[in-house]
């Protein structure tokens, strides 16, 4: 968990871990260049070339001469398909970390995103729970495998992206209490707090964690530093970050002054 220094000499990574730490790369500076990134991670230019060709085809970066830069300044956000290709491994282990957070008959909720689909796809695991989600496809995944109560938010369906977005306050929300709110992003840094590409979205989640009492961002090391358009919430104003263990010492240390950090193994 050592901050990756500019002379990585490890030829063993695999290709996803070094795809990685290339979009980390890229991510902070903007671009990056072939051979310094041959340098970095001790390969070479066709492997290099390779990845970045991969990273381009999930449409995370852009590949220029000799190099790659990011898509824009903002980030860019992925369709369900994409997002539900990356880091699974991570995003199951985040998911059983949630879980765990979770007591028979508690009122949650859970709002869109591939990390926290997967949380609620363990859901059965529990008992007696009351669920309110924004994700068209969890309240059908939910009515076919449990018996809990489930409210889905009403507001305008995203085209494409299978949820709806608050159109302003919402009289259900401002009636009724959470115990726990679990939620994704797009993008999140110490600096920025968490962030979404979609005003209305980010706004929506802000409404939903108001009446949480406690609530957790599920978010794989991927998004660390990323920032997109708009804020949900600064980190101080959530009560704890789960987070897959390829996350580093410094980025640990950073994010803990400011929330509970939950690492899953």
């Amino acid at each position: 968990m050592d901050k990756l220094t500019t002379n990585i000499k490890n030829k063993n990574l695999f290709a996803e871990e070094r795809q990685r730490k290339i979009m980390e790369t890229i991510n902070s500076n903007g671009k990056a260049v072939v051979p310094v990134l041959c340098e970095m991670f001790g390969v070479s230019a066709s492997t290099i070339r390779n990845d970045l060709k991969q990273l381009e085809s999930r449409k995370l970066i852009t590949r220029t001469h000799g190099g790659a830069i990011r898509n824009s300044k903002m980030g860019r956000e992925l369709s369900p398909v994409d997002k539900e290709a990356q880091m699974m491994p991570q995003k199951k282990a985040i998911a059983r970390a949630a879980l765990e957070l979770i007591d028979d008959g508690d009122i949650i909720a859970v709002t869109t995103g591939t990390t926290t689909f997967e949380l609620v796809k363990l859901l059965p695991e529990k008992k007696n729970l009351t669920v309110i989600v924004n994700d068209i496809r969890y309240a059908v995944w939910l009515e076919e495998h449990t018996d809990f109560n489930v409210y889905i938010l009403g507001g305008l369906v995203r085209r494409g992206y299978h949820y709806t977005t608050l159109p302003g306050a919402n009289e259900f929300l401002g009636r009724i209490n959470i115990d726990k709110g679990f939620f994704s992003c797009n993008g999140f840094s110490v600096e920025r707090g968490i962030t979404a590409p979609d005003y209305e979205t980010a706004g929506s989640v802000r409404e939903i964690l108001s009446v949480c009492c406690a609530s957790y961002l599920m978010s794989d090391s991927s998004k660390l530093g990323t920032v997109t358009f708009a804020q949900i919430a600064a980190l101080s104003e959530i009560n704890g970050l789960i987070i897959d263990s390829d996350i580093e010492k410094e980025d640990y240390d950073a994010i803990s002054a400011k929330t509970d950090v939950i690492v899953a193994e």
